[in-house]
């Protein structure tokens, strides 16, 4: 049995080393360096964002879309009779980069206002909760800082590594699109050939693909054969794309082939390793296509789990209940507290 080098297939995922192999058949992007002083600061564990972030009102975007962000630092949240002096520590404490921030701000700028935020392997679903209509679309560093402290999926991604995949750490933007769930696919390649194609929103019915199915996997195979199987180093991967329409496909991602590392949504990964074996070069124009054809009424989406955290939940309903929800709708806490009752109340309805 070959023994895996996970570092280095790890290193091959990553966006910045296969980004301009496929730039034409990917959605625009800018990767973007973390340097050392923030790196250490977002591998803390302590939610405190940066001084440019402090004082943000108003931020456009490219939509004509307008926000408004909370003062980070704002009396508000020290005591009643807090004097200068501590203040003038709170300031001392926070942190600031402001060339780091800057970039930041002009790589938002240069997408149109609005990105998709991820780190070298994922994107920091896990924290949606945080941010105002529970998206991962940012449109500013605030959006940023705050999604990335919040994750455990980035902090992961940014701890040491070892020197076989030390090709540096980034913070990736991407264009954003709306994008129909039932338009996302993913495709499983072993042994170099594609074997496998799931709906990336897997057991959601959507009955377009039981309609477009062959135009559907003619695309993805095109894609395929045309464009990543010569070029895409690994024998074994993961890759996930989104097809708008007919003969039209973009990549979205590349990720590791396996149990523990790629969900495998449809199929099981054992399956798929025993019908490799035995799969042929012709078999390669007809991977395997699973999908639900009839509709099975509600089933459980697994990025529901990252709701808010029940220890915040239980946090903020006792402080509206001994504080009341009032106030300015800047400060961070009724902000928390607003999107934890609009939860409760999606809950409450679903159950």
């Amino acid at each position: 049995m070959l023994i895996r080098n996970i570092e280095l297939e790890k290193q091959a995922c990553m966006l910045v080393n296969w980004y301009e192999l496929f730039e034409k058949d990917t959605i625009k992007s800018c990767i973007i360096p973390v340097p050392d002083d923030v790196l250490a600061y977002l591998r803390q564990d302590i939610l405190i964002l940066p001084q440019e972030c402090s004082n943000f009102t108003d931020v456009s975007t490219g939509e004509g879309f307008q926000t408004t962000h909370y003062d980070a630092f704002d009396e508000r949240f020290g005591s009643d009779g807090a004097d200068a002096e501590a203040e003038e520590e709170d300031d001392e404490q926070q942190p600031t980069f402001p060339a780091f921030s800057q970039t930041l701000k002009d790589a938002i700028g240069s997408l149109g206002g609005n990105a998709f935020l991820k780190t070298d392997w994922h994107c920091p679903k896990d924290a949606q909760w945080i941010t105002l209509g529970q998206s991962l679309c940012v449109r500013d560093i605030t959006d940023i800082y705050q999604l990335l402290k919040a994750s455990s999926f980035s902090k992961e991604d940014f701890r040491e590594r070892s020197t076989v995949n030390d090709s540096g750490y980034h913070i990736v933007l991407k264009k954003w699109r709306d994008i129909h769930p039932g338009s996302e696919f993913r495709c499983f390649v072993r042994n170099g050939s594609l074997v496998a194609i799931s709906p990336r929103h897997w057991p959601s019915y959507h009955e377009h693909i039981a309609r477009e199915r062959t135009e559907i996997v003619s695309d993805i195979v095109s894609l395929f054969k045309e464009k990543i199987k010569d070029t895409f180093p690994l024998k074994d991967y993961v890759f996930d794309v989104y097809r708008p329409g007919k003969d039209k496909v973009i990549i979205m991602d590349f990720s590791l082939y396996g149990k523990g590392h790629s969900d495998s949504l449809a199929f099981d990964y054992d399956q798929l390793d025993d019908e490799a074996l035995v799969a042929t070069i012709e078999e390669e124009d007809e991977p395997e296509f699973r999908y639900l054809p009839n509709d099975c009424g509600i089933q459980p989406i697994k990025r529901n789990v990252y709701g808010f955290p029940q220890d915040f939940r239980n946090f903020f309903q006792g402080a509206t209940t001994s504080e009341g929800a009032g106030g300015d709708s800047n400060n961070l806490v009724n902000r928390l507290i607003e999107q934890c009752n609009l939860q409760q109340l999606h809950d409450n309805e679903e159950s």
